[in-house]
């Protein structure tokens, strides 16, 4: 059996790690708690931010979810022809549509987020403590706070 070489990380690289790493691991288990057939993470993603912040264009939709155009066009069309997101054009340029989501759409989020929420909430009450509950409320604050600070410039730099 091969082992795998022991990598020693710095005190200032290990927490970086192993939040990438813990993040990693809770959002495959959280997509393999999604019922097959139903929302994809990628169109749900692109589904919630179109929710949140409102109509936009592809474009802009494509640069919030860090992917290219042409991988946001088979997301678009699966949740179009799903009527989950309907396409209207811009009044200022013709040429682009402005992306919104519809009623059928906000509903399917809001019952996948109640259930997920409730599978949350029943393995945090079961695993943790109230103490180790109240520090992942605040935790996730940060890493909301985290996220709002991130920047495409932030993992260029990384990737350099």
């Amino acid at each position: 059996m091969k082992t795998r070489p022991t990598i020693v990380l710095s005190a200032s690289e290990r927490p970086a790690t192993e939040l990438r790493r813990s993040i990693t691991r809770l959002a495959r288990l959280l997509g393999a708690s999604m019922p097959k057939g139903e929302l994809s993470p990628a169109k749900l993603s692109a589904l919630g931010i179109l929710r949140r912040d409102g109509p936009m264009t592809a474009s802009a939709l494509s640069s919030r979810l860090g992917i290219r155009p042409q991988s946001l066009t088979r997301i678009l069309a699966d949740v179009e022809s799903a009527e989950l997101l309907i396409r209207t054009r811009d009044p200022r340029d013709t040429r682009e549509h402005i992306l919104a989501v519809t009623p059928k759409a906000v509903s399917l989020m809001r019952d996948e987020g109640v259930r997920r929420d409730k599978l949350m909430r029943q393995t945090m009450q079961r695993v943790l403590t109230p103490v180790e509950i109240e520090l992942l409320l605040l935790s996730a604050k940060l890493l909301n706070k985290l996220a709002d600070g991130w920047s495409s410039a932030d993992a260029e730099t990384a990737a350099s």
